[in-house]
């Protein structure tokens, strides 16, 4: 119980991460650049975009394994819990708020920080992952190959996904330079967090 109740707190935390990254408006991780830029297109709120883009993720999951399971379920309200928040955060308690161009780097900064720790203690915690690693990992278990290879590839989809709908549709570019801070920044962090609480997880077994 204790384990569940600090995921549900963790997962709070990523969600404040990215409402900050959403917020700061100067670029955002691949996986979420899609739903932003969707945003852009259709001016829909973020968390509900950011939801509608995870539903799609399990569906493929739910699709590939021609069943489905609690956890494709849990992804779910995991993806809804986080998109009530994000939209909580980013359209009422910030809503109103404008920014500099250095108060937004800043708080690109902050977001990622908390965003990358939370990720960190989630993937320790091992209850749930997100439905895009959900589904990386499925389609790598479906079709024998590499995991890690395969989210690279996803990503790079992803990238060209939005390059392309914004030359389309002639709206904003959600990968800008808070993309290139969130690559340099974000995977050391959450290894590191990682790294950490599975260690202190082990030695409270022990």
């Amino acid at each position: 119980m204790k384990k569940y109740c600090l995921f549900i707190l963790t997962l709070m935390v990523v969600s404040i991460g990215d409402s900050l990254c959403f917020k700061a408006n100067i670029g955002v991780s691949p996986y979420e650049a899609l739903a932003l830029t969707f945003n852009y297109m259709s001016h829909i709120k973020i968390g509900t975009l950011t939801l509608f883009v995870n539903a799609c993720m399990i569906l493929f999951q739910v699709i590939l394994s021609k069943q489905l399971k609690v956890k494709y379920v849990l992804q779910f309200f995991m993806s809804l819990f986080f998109g009530m928040i994000v939209n909580t955060i980013v359209y009422q308690l910030l809503g109103g708020i404008t920014l500099h161009y250095y108060q937004s780097l800043i708080m690109e900064i902050i977001g990622l920080c908390i965003s990358a720790s939370g990720c960190g203690l989630l993937v320790a915690l091992n209850v749930c992952v997100f439905p895009c690693e959900g589904f990386a990992l499925t389609f790598s278990n479906t079709f024998k190959v590499d995991f890690q290879k395969t989210r690279q590839v996803i990503d790079i989809i992803l990238v060209i996904s939005c390059i392309s709908l914004s030359l389309i549709f002639q709206c904003g570019f959600a990968l800008r330079e808070g993309t290139i801070i969130a690559a340099c920044i974000f995977s050391p962090i959450m290894g590191f967090v990682q790294r950490s609480v599975t260690k202190r997880l082990i030695l409270q077994k022990g």
